[in-house]
C-alpha cells in the first residue's frame, strides 16, 4: 500500500511542532483516515489532544534511532492503516539512519521540510555546522523562523542553495508573517548579450542561473572553470566548473552545468580553462531533469584563480 511520509528535521526548538501544526490545517494537506505522527523529539510546543483528535492523528514517542527498523514500520501500518505519516525527526539524528531503517518500498517521501531558528542559526554554524547542514540538503522547503530585520537572509539563502540548489528557503518574521522573496542584484552586469562573470562571482552567477535562467537564455558568458572531462571520450560534452565547500573539508562539491562542443578538445580532466559559451535551458539526461545547458562558442587555456574554492559572498 503506498503511503506518503512526510518528513520535519530542524534543532530542537527550532519550530518543527508548530509547523506540523500549521500544514496539518491546510486545505488538502492531509488525506481523509488516520495520519500516524511519529515523534522522535519533544520541544517547548507539545501535541494537544484536541489537535490530535481534531485531524485523526496517533502519535508515537521514539526516544532512539535504533527503535526505527523494519519490525517497527510494520506494526505502525498494521496497527494504525495510516492514510499518511509524518515524522518530527530528532535533529542530531543522521538522516541515513531513517532511510536505513527498512521503510516499506511502496510508501514514498512526500516532502521533506526544515525549520531554522534564525536567531541561533550562526551559532550552529560557527560550532556545529556538519550537524546543522545535514538534514537541509535533502529540504524540499526550508524556514527561517523568528528573522529580525537584522538577519542576513541573502546570506542564509546563498548558503543553503549552493547545498541544495531545488530547495525552496522562506523567511518568517517574529510575529510569524513572510518576508517576502528579495530581487538579489548581482555583482556583474547581465543586460547585454555578453555576461562576463569574474573568477569571485562565479558563485553568485552559478545560483542566479538556476534560479533565473531567463537573464541569461541565448547569451554569451564568459567564465574560468576547472574542465571535468566526460567519463567517455565519445561523448561531446565536458562540465566546466569550480569546488565549493557547504559544509566542511569532508563537503566539498564541484558545481557547473553540461556544456556540448564539436570537434576535439585539447584539454584534460582538471585544466583551468577560459569558457565562452552560449546559455540555454532545458531538459538533460544528466540532471534528470531541466537545468541550465552551455553550448561551447570558444575554449581557451585560463589562469588559476588566486581562490580556488568558490565564495557566495
Amino acid at each position: 500500500m503506498e503511503i506518503p511520509v512526510y518528513l520535519f528535521t530542524g534543532l530542537l526548538d527550532s519550530g518543527k511542532t508548530t509547523l506540523i501544526q500549521e500544514v496539518a490545517g491546510e486545505e488538502d494537506f492531509l488525506e481523509p483516515g488516520t495520519t500516524l505522527l511519529i515523534q522522535c523529539e519533544e520541544g517547548e510546543t507539545s501535541f494537544s489532544d484536541a489537535f490530535l483528535e481534531q485531524y485523526q492523528i496517533k502519535k508515537i514517542d521514539v526516544e532512539d534511532p535504533e527503535e526505527l527498523n523494519e519490525l517497527f514500520w510494520k506494526r505502525c501500518e498494521k496497527t494504525y492503516r495510516p492514510a499518511q505519516i509524518i515524522i518530527e525527526y530528532n535533529g542530531m539524528w543522521e538522516l541515513s539512519t531513517l532511510f536505513e531503517s527498512g521503510i516499506p518500498e511502496d510508501w514514498f517521501i512526500g516532502g521533506i521540510y526544515s525549520t531554522v531558528d534564525a536567531g541561533s542559526a550562526e551559532m550552529y554554524i560557527a560550532n556545529m555546522r556538519k550537524v546543522f547542514m545535514e538534514p537541509l540538503k535533502e529540504s524540499n522547503l526550508i524556514i527561517f523562523n523568528r528573522c529580525g530585520d537584522d538577519t542576513d537572509r541573502l546570506k542564509f539563502r546563498r548558503s543553503l542553495k549552493a547545498l541544495n540548489p531545488q530547495v525552496q528557503v522562506a523567511f518568517e518574521r517574529t510575529d510569524g508573517t513572510m518576508f517576502e522573496n528579495e530581487i538579489e542584484e548581482m555583482p556583474f552586469d547581465y543586460s547585454g548579450q555578453t555576461v562576463v562573470i569574474e573568477d569571485m562571482d562565479y558563485g553568485l552567477w552559478y545560483l542566479d542561473a538556476m534560479d533565473h535562467p531567463d537573464r541569461y537564455m541565448g547569451k554569451e558568458v564568459m567564465f574560468t572553470a576547472r574542465y571535468c572531462a566526460s567519463a567517455k571520450a565519445s561523448q561531446k560534452y565536458f562540465v566546466p566548473g569550480r569546488h565549493i565547500m557547504t559544509c566542511c573539508e569532508d563537503d566539498i562539491q564541484f558545481l557547473g552545468f553540461i556544456c556540448d562542443f564539436e570537434g576535439e578538445m585539447p584539454f584534460e580532466h582538471g585544466d583551468w580553462v577560459r569558457v565562452t559559451a552560449q546559455f540555454d535551458y532545458g531538459f538533460s539526461k544528466m540532471y534528470g531533469e531541466e537545468g541550465p545547458l552551455l553550448h561551447l562558442i570558444h575554449i581557451e587555456e585560463g589562469n588559476k584563480p588566486e581562490q580556488e574554492l568558490v565564495a557566495f559572498t
